[in-house]
């Protein structure tokens, strides 16, 4: 056979006779004039016609899910949607412990705490009152009585005090984005003009106050009620970490700070036990 195709190959630029013969009578022979060119271009053209046809049915009928499932790739695309979500989900918990572990360093109940006092916060400070609320004084096993710091007497008293929504947004601009959730934006971006100051929004403590490459000033206060409010993209600082503020102290200044910015804007979020709130709900203009 194979030689049959190389000599019909060789010809294929010429006319070629077939004669069969058949035995049962050898006097009647059947010829027939072949183009091998042809022959070939009709075996190319059957063998095309048969893969395609034979392409149509595993895409048309269940067949072809013997070769591709559509089924299994919506499956992996589910799955690695879920491993994106696990895996945005762990960074948050991450950050969630971090920030619990620097709270507790701040925020314990003890002689040597780091808050910080001014002069302010001497309204906070009643002494009659101190010695009549039991919250503020222990009783020991011999029977004398220990005051507390003055620093846990005043923050006790600044963490009764629940924050006062709707406050007023900290900066003066314009939103530009809000939260977005399923996008992993937490809060909401105000544009305004570089170096205009922000303003806390709650009385509360500070317990982190850092700078970061992605988004430069970080200041993050504790409030009553579960509450935490965090300011992103500040150039410049007034408070630090243990500082005790009050509702319209002035934090910082807002710039074009950090990698991930593109203009003088503040971010800000606002956090409830853990739990990220749409700022949008806690503020009015």
């Amino acid at each position: 056979m194979i030689e049959l195709l190389k000599k019909l190959f060789e010809q294929r630029d010429k006319k070629i006779t077939v004669i069969l013969l058949d035995d049962s009578k050898p006097d009647e022979d059947n010829s027939y004039n072949v183009h091998p060119q042809g022959l070939f271009g009709m075996i190319l053209g059957i063998s095309a016609f048969f893969a395609l046809l034979v392409a149509l049915i595993f895409m048309l009928t269940p067949l072809g899910g013997l070769l591709y499932s559509t089924d299994d790739a919506e499956i992996r695309a589910q799955i690695l949607n879920v491993t994106d979500k696990a895996i945005a989900l762990e960074d948050s918990l991450r950050q969630r412990d971090l920030q619990l572990r620097e709270m507790k360093n701040i925020l314990r109940l003890s002689i040597d705490t780091t808050l910080v006092l001014d002069e302010r916060f001497n309204d906070f400070l009643n002494q009659s009152d101190v010695f009549q609320n039991s919250d503020f004084i222990s009783y020991d096993q011999v029977g004398s009585f220990d005051r507390l710091s003055q620093n846990e007497v005043l923050f006790s008293n600044v963490a009764k005090s629940a924050p006062d929504f709707p406050a007023k947004y900290p900066v003066q601009g314009s939103l530009t984005r809000g939260y977005l959730p399923e996008e992993e934006h937490y809060g909401m971006d105000i544009a305004t003009k570089s170096k205009e100051p922000v303003v806390n929004i709650a009385d509360g403590s500070i317990f982190n106050s850092s700078w970061t490459i992605n988004n430069g000033y970080v200041i993050s206060i504790q409030h009553s009620d579960g509450v935490v409010t965090t300011y992103k993209h500040l150039s410049k600082l007034n408070k630090k970490e243990g500082d005790l503020v009050l509702k319209g102290d002035i934090l910082g200044e807002v710039d074009n700070a950090g990698v991930l910015s593109t203009g003088p804007h503040l971010h800000f979020e606002i956090w409830r036990n853990g739990v990220p709130q749409n700022p949008e709900v806690y503020l009015i203009k």
